[in-house]
């Protein structure tokens, strides 16, 4: 217990590889891959991957790989950082504002329809029909969300690929992708701007980091404040939250993107990172 009230963060170490072949053209191999933001959080890069340049675009912060390379071989993506995370807690008695509060034209600027968020899909936009979902205080809001939501994914279990909220919401299973998804689907189609983050959550018992995704919304009083369906913490970003990226007008930012794939055959090793906490 004492070594919990005193830790500040976690050491990750990123043990991961690239193994190509180049079929045709010049050996040039190009890619791009996410690294922690500096958002609720602060990053230090202990040692950084070989060959690699550090972008931000936005929120979200990545690393780009140019580089020729012989026809056949394995790029090493070896890497360690310090991630301290920014503890905020915001409670059911803080002030979460209403939802008529959210200007309109940010409630339209998130109001787009996407493949894992379809904000016009007609099964959804039904849902709009249950008595709570005209609620306008944000905070009773947001809670009666969770609990339709759970009510509706009733077999949470993982997933081999992201279903999408449309497919949870019919087949009724998922995992925290879909949680995510059906949360941030019905928040757009309430007006309430919201996004997906991705990156781990590390529980403390075992160190072991799970990979994860949750939610944010815009309190019209508070900013920003997470939102994570699957684990029930509503408002608080924690120690256990370590964030790779911020998806807010792209559902679906791969992690790696590799560029002339036609032309190189390739696969990842993507072991998790090894987890050390930091006190």
């Amino acid at each position: 217990m004492e070594h919990d009230q005193e830790q500040r963060g976690w050491h990750l170490h990123h043990h991961e590889q690239l193994f190509y072949k180049v079929t045709t053209g010049a050996p040039i191999v190009r890619f791009k891959f996410y690294h922690c933001p500096p958002y609720r959080q602060t990053v230090q890069l202990d040692q950084p991957p070989a060959h690699c340049k550090l972008k931000t675009k936005g929120l979200n912060t990545f690393f780009l790989f140019q580089r020729k390379v012989h026809t056949k071989g394995v790029i090493s993506l070896d890497r360690q950082l310090s991630v301290y995370p920014q503890i905020s807690l915001i409670t059911r008695y803080d002030s979460w504002g209403r939802i008529s509060d959210i200007p309109r034209d940010l409630q339209k600027k998130y109001a787009q329809s996407f493949t894992y968020w379809p904000v016009q899909s007609p099964t959804i936009r039904t849902i709009a029909d249950e008595h709570w979902f005209s609620t306008d205080d944000l905070i009773t809001w947001v809670h009666d969300a969770q609990r339709y939501i759970s009510t509706r994914i009733k077999y949470p279990e993982k997933q081999d690929r992201r279903l999408g909220a449309d497919q949870a919401l019919l087949s009724g299973i998922g995992d925290c992708d879909e949680f995510t998804d059906l949360f941030v689907t019905l928040s757009r189609i309430r007006g309430i701007p919201s996004r997906r983050l991705t990156g781990y959550f590390i529980p403390r018992v075992n160190e072991e980091a799970e990979p994860h995704a949750w939610a944010e919304i815009l309190s019209p009083t508070l900013g920003w404040i997470p939102i994570d369906i699957a684990l029930h913490n509503i408002g608080n970003h924690t120690m256990n939250y370590v964030i790779e990226k911020i998806e807010e007008f792209n559902p679906a930012l791969p992690d790696y993107q590799l560029r002339q794939t036609s032309a190189v055959h390739y696969h990842w090793e993507r072991p998790l990172p090894e987890v050390t906490p930091l006190y």
